[in-house]
C-alpha cells in the first residue's frame, strides 16, 4: 500500500510558547544560531526556566492566539473542496455497488475473497478515521515537543539543585567560621579587660596634664574605643605615664599568660 501524501494545503500547526521563545532568540542572536543543536537548546532551556511567569505569559498568550487562529482555519479547511480532494486521493477504496435484494451474481461469489468489504468501510467512516489519524499525529508531535522541553528543564533544575547544595555548604562553613571568630574576639576582650583593669583614662573635661582617675575603665563593650583613646594620647604625646603603664600591664599579662591571644 502506498504511503499517505502530506496535505500541503492544510493550515500549518502553530508553535508552542517555548518553541516561539526559542525561534525568537535564535533569530535575534547569531551566536546562538551558530551553536550545535544540543548546546543551543540547553542554553535556551536554562533561560526559559529563569524567566518569570509574567515574561512567559507573553509567549503563552501569543501561542494561544495562534492556536485559536489555527483551529478556525483548520475547521474552514476541513469543509473545503481541497480537503475533500486530499482525502479522496488518500482513500484507496472502491465503493461497492448496491446489491439487488435476493440476487447474488456468480462472479461476485467467485471473487468474494479478494474483494471482501464490510459495512464499516463507508465514506463517512473512512473520513472520520482519517481525521482521527491526523489528530493522533498532531498529538504525537506535541508529546515529542513537550518531552524535549521537559528534558531541558529537568537538566536545568538538576544544575540548580547542585548549585543550591554547594551554596548551602559554603554558607554553613562561613557561619561556623564566623561563630568561631566571634568566640575568639570575646575571649580576647575578656583577657584585655583583665590585663588593663588598673588603667584609667582621663575624662574629656579634664586638663591636658592631669589624670581624672576612675572616670573611664576598659570594658568588654568599650575595648575598641579604649584603645583608640590610648592611641590618640600617644600621638598627642599626652599622659605618657598612662601609655607606659598600659604597656607594662600588657607585658606582665603576656608573661603570666593572662593574655594568651596577643604577643608584643
Amino acid at each position: 500500500m502506498r504511503g499517505r501524501s502530506v496535505d500541503k494545503n492544510a493550515p500549518r500547526k502553530p508553535l508552542t510558547a517555548f518553541m516561539m521563545f526559542m525561534k525568537e532568540r535564535r533569530s535575534n542572536s547569531e551566536s546562538l544560531a551558530s551553536l550545535p543543536f544540543g548546546e543551543r537548546n540547553r542554553i535556551l532551556g536554562a533561560e526559559w526556566s529563569q524567566m518569570s511567569k509574567e515574561q512567559k505569559q507573553v509567549y503563552s498568550s501569543r501561542a494561544a492566539e495562534e492556536r485559536a487562529k489555527y483551529n478556525v482555519l483548520l475547521a474552514e479547511y476541513k469543509s473545503s473542496e481541497s480537503y475533500k480532494t486530499w482525502l479522496a486521493s488518500n482513500e484507496g477504496y472502491v465503493k461497492n455497488p448496491k446489491r439487488k435484494k435476493g440476487v447474488q451474481p456468480e462472479a461476485e461469489r467467485d471473487s468474494r475473497e479478494s474483494n471482501f468489504r464490510v459495512s464499516i468501510f463507508t465514506t463517512e467512516f473512512l473520513q472520520y478515521n482519517r481525521l482521527r489519524e491526523v489528530v493522533l499525529r498532531q498529538l504525537k508531535k506535541q508529546a515529542i515537543q513537550l518531552e524535549e522541553e521537559t528534558a531541558l528543564l529537568s537538566k536545568h533544575v538538576e544544575n540548580l539543585v547542585h548549585a543550591e547544595t554547594r551554596t548551602k555548604t559554603q554558607l554553613q562553613s562561613c557561619s561556623e567560621q564566623l561563630a568561631n571568630d566571634e568566640q575568639i574576639q570575646k575571649r580576647l576582650y575578656r583577657e584585655l579587660v583583665a590585663a588593663l583593669a588598673e588603667v584609667s583614662l582621663p575624662c574629656s573635661g579634664g586638663t591636658s596634664d592631669s589624670i581624672s582617675l576612675g572616670t573611664e575603665h576598659i570594658t568588654e563593650t568599650s575595648v575598641q574605643s579604649f584603645f583608640t583613646q590610648l592611641e590618640q594620647l600617644k600621638q598627642d604625646q599626652k599622659h605618657p605615664e598612662l601609655i607606659i603603664k598600659a604597656q607594662e600591664l600588657l607585658e606582665t599579662a603576656i608573661s603570666k599568660k593572662i593574655l594568651k591571644l596577643v604577643s608584643l
